[in-house]
C-alpha cells in the first residue's frame, strides 16, 4: 500500500506538470472535465483543482478578471468557465452519515444545500484549516459507499467560490471533498450552529474576496 505522505507527494508533483499544459487554462465547461481528464488518466477532481490554481495565479498576475455575473466577450482568451456563474457541488455520503446529517439540518431548521454552503463560505473566509478527512467516519466507525443505497447532497456555489475551495484544498495537498466532509462532520457534531444558512448569491464570485492561504487576500 502507498503511504499517503507518497500518495500527496505524488499528487502535488503531476497538479505541477498539468498546470504547464492547455488544460489548466484552455476553455473547458463543467461537463467536459471528466472526459478531459480520462484523456490524461487524472482524477477530474486533480483537474479541476489545477485549473482554479491556474485561474488564481492569472488573476494575480492582472492577466485575468474576476468572474461576474457580466457575460464575457466571446473572443476573451479567459472565458475558460460557461456563461453561467453557478456551479453544482456534489458531496456523496452512506446512507447512516446521510442519515445524521438530514437530522442535524431539521435541528437547526434549514436545508442541506443552505447549510453546506454556509459551511464552505465561512470556512473560505477564515484563517482556519479543519483536520481534512478522507473518510466518512462517525462514532468510531468508518462507513463504506454502496452507490445503491448512497445520497448525494447538492448545492449551488459561485464559481469564484469554487476556485477558492480548490485553491485551500491544494495548499493542503488534498482533495476539496476532504476539506467539506471535515466540516460536514464538524456540523453534525453540533459546531458552527450559529452560522446563518446562505443562498448562492450571497456568496463571491470574486475569489480574491476570499482568504486564499499563503497568497493572502488579492
Amino acid at each position: 500500500m502507498i503511504s499517503k505522505h507518497r500518495q500527496n507527494g505524488f499528487r502535488a508533483w503531476l497538479a505541477g506538470r498539468l498546470l504547464g499544459t492547455k488544460y489548466a487554462t484552455s476553455p473547458l465547461a463543467d461537463d467536459e472535465i471528466d472526459a478531459a481528464a480520462k484523456k490524461l488518466g487524472v482524477d477530474p477532481d486533480l483537474l479541476v483543482e489545477v485549473r482554479a490554481e491556474a485561474r488564481i495565479a492569472l488573476y494575480q498576475k492582472g492577466l485575468a478578471p474576476p468572474i461576474s455575473n457580466k457575460p464575457r466577450s466571446p473572443r476573451s482568451p479567459y472565458s475558460t468557465e460557461p456563461q453561467r456563474r453557478l456551479y453544482q457541488y456534489r458531496m456523496w455520503m452512506p446512507r447512516g452519515i446521510a442519515r445524521v446529517w438530514e437530522a442535524e439540518c431539521q435541528l437547526r431548521g434549514v436545508r442541506g444545500p443552505a447549510l453546506l454552503r454556509s459551511l464552505v463560505h465561512h470556512y473560505l473566509l477564515d484563517t482556519r484549516e479543519p483536520a481534512p478527512e478522507p473518510t466518512w467516519r462517525w462514532e468510531g466507525k468508518l462507513y463504506s459507499f454502496d452507490r445503491e443505497k448512497d445520497l448525494e447532497e447538492r448545492a449551488t456555489l459561485p464559481h469564484g467560490t469554487k476556485r477558492a475551495l480548490m485553491h485551500r484544498s491544494r495548499l493542503q495537498n488534498v482533495p476539496a471533498s476532504a476539506v467539506v466532509r471535515a466540516l460536514m462532520l464538524e456540523a453534525m457534531h453540533g459546531e458552527h450552529r450559529a452560522l446563518p444558512p446562505l443562498q448562492a448569491a450571497q456568496m463571491f464570485d470574486d475569489e480574491s474576496r476570499y482568504y486564499l492561504g499563503d497568497s493572502g487576500r488579492a
